[in-house]
């Protein structure tokens, strides 16, 4: 994984959103409709638009598109999109899952066995994603539910931290690997749960605690790491294996109301909304730094999703769309800032040094985190001067396993992950 920084360039943000370049980028995909598009996914070449009556599909990359028959009165909206094999799955307000074998042309209801949420809260869909041969919903008020789409069985709730936890509004789910994360609650919390797991564990984005008002809005995967976009606050959160240590991510945007994201291999697009307007900001190294791209004034954006080059946002104002074929990449190792590496082969057996470069002079604090984010060690060196840096570090009382260290200096943090051997 490449290290983590703590950055963001909030003098070129400044400058995007005060000459206002952006809206001329994008344009209106004709085949939708001006209207409110909730949420947009794309599969392959296939990409579905959701709206209040309907579906939208293309198969064709964004080509052509076609609308579904019209969802059954009382569904609206279709706020959680799925293809897989063939089946749209979408997952709406009111109503639960519909299911469809033609690509929209018809629907099926999909809800045996999505029972159990007070007020029925469980028919509150607001994400679906796949793992293997099962489909995970996220529902705005009941958790989780799973359905393994290789046999003929149904819904049934999938785990029981969310309610104690105050935390059973999931606004969205990711599958990175084997792992899913779950973006719940409004205390600064997501939770991660793995196969074989027997139920979810939670994970504080600030990395100490309970942050109440702090509401993650969904999380992405990028291949090497987790990035969360939140509410509430002026951040995204970062981590290697989606659990503790989380690096803060400032953007510098002030108060936001809700955030989106989309990737693109390690590249990646956020849209966060904020009062009078959303601004559209691209990440090239996982979710660290952020380079502004669009300010779009009077626009609420709902979810994004890329198709090759393009770029599709769903918003209040219908489907829109803008190639990113011009926009950059960062090369890998150009960023200032702090870098720490490991002297020395993995996997590691007791005795660990650590080299980092610091930017400025200052103290330099050392954290070593296991895989469930528990802090096992910690080492300050104060008062360094500018410049590369070595600590020497015993890890014997380690139990064998992977670990995250974590450098916080200079205002900036950065991690890396070890391998403890027997």
């Amino acid at each position: 994984m490449t290290p983590r920084a703590f950055a963001w360039p909030i003098a070129a943000l400044a400058l995007v959103a005060a000459a206002q370049p952006a809206a001329a980028q994008w344009s209106r995909v004709e085949g939708v409709p001006a209207e409110a598009v909730i949420a947009v996914r794309s599969f392959g070449d296939t990409i579905v638009a959701g709206t209040t009556s309907h579906a939208y599909v293309s198969t064709d990359a964004g080509a052509a598109w076609q609308p579904s028959a019209p969802l059954p009165p009382g569904v609206s909206p279709a706020q959680a999109l799925l293809v897989r094999n063939g089946t749209l799955y979408v997952g709406t307000s009111r109503s639960g899952v519909l299911a469809s074998h033609d690509l929209g042309l018809s629907w099926q209801p999909f809800n045996d066995g999505l029972v159990g949420g007070l007020f029925d809260s469980q028919l509150d869909v607001s994400d679906l994603v796949m793992r293997g041969d099962s489909l995970y919903a996220a529902t705005l008020g009941a958790g989780v539910y799973v359905r393994n789409l290789a046999a003929a069985g149904t819904w049934h709730h999938f785990g029981e931290e969310f309610e104690p936890n105050q935390a059973s509004n999931v606004r969205g789910l990711a599958v990175g690997g084997t792992r899913l994360i779950a973006a719940a609650g409004a205390n600064g919390t997501v939770f991660f749960r793995d196969p074989g797991d027997a139920d979810w564990t939670q994970s504080f984005l600030d990395n100490v605690g309970l942050h109440p008002g702090l509401q993650a809005f969904g999380a992405v995967w990028t291949g090497t790491g987790w990035v969360v976009a939140t509410g509430a606050g002026q951040r995204v959160f970062d981590s290697v294996n989606g659990v503790q240590p989380w690096t803060i991510v400032n953007l510098g945007l002030g108060n936001l109301d809700s955030g989106t994201l989309a990737t693109r291999g390690h590249e990646v697009f956020g849209a966060f909304n904020r009062t009078l307007d959303a601004v559209i900001a691209h990440s090239g190294d996982d979710g660290l730094t952020w380079e502004g791209l669009d300010d779009l004034p009077g626009v609420l954006v709902f979810g994004m999703a890329t198709v090759g080059t393009d770029l599709y946002a769903a918003r209040a104002d219908g489907l829109f769309l803008r190639s990113t074929a011009t926009v950059s990449v960062p090369v890998a190792g150009a960023r200032a800032g702090l870098r720490l590496t490991l002297a020395g082969a993995q996997p590691v057996v007791r005795d660990v040094r650590l080299r980092f470069d610091m930017p400025e002079a200052g103290d330099a604090t050392l954290e070593v985190f296991d895989l469930a984010g528990r802090r096992a060690a910690r080492i300050v060196q104060p008062s360094l001067t500018a410049g590369p840096h070595e600590v020497a570090w015993n890890a014997s009382d380690l139990a064998p396993g992977v670990y995250a260290v974590r450098l916080t200096a200079a205002r900036q943090q950065e991690v890396l992950r070890i391998v403890r051997a027997r």
